[in-house]
C-alpha cells in the first residue's frame, strides 16, 4: 500500500503545476519533530508546497524550479535569515516584507520579560493572580473591555514599570499606523529613543530585530497592498490539525494529502481558443488555453 501511494503522489507531483504567485509566502512549519518550509499564494490564499526543511540550500533550489519566477514581486517571510538569502540570491527582482505578526509579538514579549520580573515583589497568591491576568495586559488598549481595564489599571498603578512596558508596547503597534513609509520610519527612531527608563535590556532583542530587518520591516508601507503571512499561519495550524487526525503521518504522506487530495484554486485562461482550432488524438491544447491552477484552496483544506 505504501508503494502504490508513493508511486500516486510522485506521478500527481509531476504533473500539477501552480502558477507562480505574484506575493510569495514563505514561513516554516514545526511538523514531526522537525522545522519544515511551507510555500503560498497570498493573494489567491493559496498552498503551494511543504518542504521537508527550511535549509537555504533547499530553499533556493525551490525557487530556483518555479516557473517564471520572474514574477514574484514581493515576498513575505519572518525574521529567518536564510530565507531572505534565498530570495536575494533567485528573486533579486522581489521586494521582501518582514511579516509585521512576527515583529509585533516580540514587543508582547518584551512585555512578558517585565511582569515576569514581578514575581519576587509579589506574594505567591498575587504572583498566580498576576498570571492568570497576562492575556490583558498583551491586549491592544483598543480591545480591553471595562471590567478588564479595571484589572489592568490595579496592576499597572501598583507597579509603574510595567505601566510603562505597557504603554511602550503599545506605542510599538501604533507604527503600524503609519499611513507612509516616511512617517513610519520617524515613529519608529521615536520609538527607540524613548524606551522606559532600566528597560533598554528587556526591549534590546527587538530593537537589535527591527535593526537588522529595518528596510525588510519599513517595505511593508510600500506595498499596493497589506502583505502580511496571516494565510500562512492558518495553514500551518490547519496542517497541524490534520497531522494529528493521522496519527503518525510521515512527512511525504502528510505532504502528498495537503497537496493532492484536496480542491485546488482553478482559474479559466482569459486567453480565448479559436473556434477553428480542434483538439485531436496526441495533441492538447495549446500553451494560452491552458486552466491555470493556483495551489491548494485554503477554504478547502
Amino acid at each position: 500500500m505504501r508503494d502504490i501511494f508513493n508511486a500516486r503522489a510522485e506521478f500527481l507531483g509531476r504533473w500539477h503545476r501552480f502558477e507562480t504567485p505574484r506575493i510569495l509566502g514563505i514561513d516554516e512549519l514545526y511538523l514531526n519533530k522537525r522545522y519544515r518550509c511551507i510555500l503560498t499564494n497570498i493573494e489567491e490564499r493559496t498552498l503551494l508546497d511543504l518542504l521537508a526543511t527550511r535549509r537555504q540550500d533547499v530553499v533556493t533550489n525551490y525557487l530556483m524550479k518555479l516557473k517564471d519566477r520572474q514574477k514574484v514581486e514581493i515576498v513575505s517571510m519572518d525574521m529567518w535569515n536564510p530565507y531572505r538569502a534565498a530570495v536575494k540570491a533567485v528573486l533579486p527582482q522581489a521586494r521582501i516584507v518582514v511579516d509585521k505578526f512576527h515583529v509585533v509579538r516580540m514587543a508582547n514579549d518584551a512585555l512578558e520579560k517585565v511582569r515576569k520580573g514581578l514575581r519576587k515583589e509579589l506574594k505567591p497568591s498575587q504572583s498566580r493572580t498576576l498570571k492568570g491576568d497576562r492575556k490583558i495586559l498583551l491586549k491592544r488598549a483598543h480591545e480591553v473591555s471595562d471590567r478588564e481595564r479595571l484589572i489592568m489599571e490595579t496592576w499597572t498603578g501598583a507597579f509603574p514599570q510595567l505601566l510603562a512596558a505597557y504603554e511602550h508596547k503599545e506605542r510599538f503597534y501604533g507604527i503600524w499606523d503609519a499611513i507612509t513609509r516616511l512617517q513610519a520610519e520617524a515613529a519608529l527612531d521615536e520609538w527607540i529613543a524613548t524606551i522606559p527608563k532600566g528597560q533598554k535590556e528587556v526591549w534590546s532583542d527587538l530593537v537589535r530585530a527591527v535593526g537588522n530587518w529595518r528596510e525588510e520591516t519599513m517595505t511593508y508601507f510600500e506595498t499596493d497592498m497589506p502583505v502580511t503571512n496571516a494565510y500562512t499561519e492558518s495553514i500551518n495550524r490547519l496542517a497541524k490539525d490534520k497531522n494529528r487526525e493521522g496519527r503518525g503521518y510521515s512527512f511525504e504522506v502528510m505532504r502528498a494529502r495537503m497537496l493532492y487530495t484536496t480542491k485546488h484554486k482553478k482559474k479559466a485562461p482569459t486567453a480565448k481558443v479559436s473556434p477553428f482550432y480542434k483538439k485531436t488524438i496526441g495533441y492538447g491544447l495549446p500553451d494560452f488555453a491552458e486552466e491555470l491552477n493556483y495551489g491548494v484552496d485554503l477554504s478547502t483544506i
